[in-house]
């Protein structure tokens, strides 16, 4: 797709005005998109090119306008940072935090977020980990702006009772394990580490 088509597309996933600068950056690095079902473990990844594709970005669907973008932002800084520095740099050392200074500063500069998705997010660029879903304080405010209001985060969710991740995986939780809990799938038995700001469902009756 060409920059022209691509805006029409990312206007479904990305905030009123920042379907420009992503076209824009995609047409520049050319970045194939996909759209994931949920996942588990991540909001998004970045795959580098190879003889038969170009760099590959992927962003889990069910994620509001603000966090698909940072999650988009976020990617792009491990692309960028590929490209000048190649696979041996370290994949959240201080060269990905500075690229993604770099790539956030027009979103900041243009004034496209909210007050307060702004201002967090301001914050969590002074010293960027290596997920924003592991920054309490950005993750609780773009969680205001989640479609669905029914979703809890793993943390607020009882120990021993039982939540439904986005894609449907059913899990009881165990025990905490610093900034994850142990949970244990219910179908298949098997003990996962949950990052304690990811959301779920909980499940009132088993």
């Amino acid at each position: 797709m060409n920059k022209e088509q691509l805006i029409p597309v990312l206007q479904k996933y990305l905030p009123s005005g920042s379907e420009h600068y992503a076209a824009n950056l995609m047409s520049h690095h050319k970045i194939q998109l996909r759209i994931k079902n949920p996942r588990l473990t991540k909001l998004g990844d970045y795959r580098p090119p190879t003889s038969e594709s170009s760099h590959r970005i992927s962003i889990n669907r069910d994620l509001n306008p603000f966090a698909f973008l940072i999650t988009f932002m976020h990617e792009v800084a491990h692309l960028v940072n590929f490209e000048k520095s190649g696979p041996r740099v370290p994949p959240h050392g201080v060269e990905w935090k500075r690229e993604f200074q770099v790539v956030s500063t027009p979103i900041i500069q243009q004034n496209i977020l909210p007050n307060d998705v702004h201002s967090a997010l301001n914050r969590y660029l002074k010293n960027p980990k290596a997920s924003s879903c592991t920054d309490a304080n950005l993750v609780r405010t773009l969680r205001n702006y989640d479609a669905s209001k029914e979703h809890m985060l793993v943390e607020e969710i009882p120990l021993k009772e039982i939540f439904e991740t986005q894609d449907g995986r059913r899990f009881i939780k165990l025990e905490k394990m610093r900034t994850r809990f142990r949970c244990q799938e219910i179908k298949t038995g098997k003990i996962y580490l949950v990052p304690g700001l990811m959301q779920c469902k909980p499940i009132l009756n088993r």
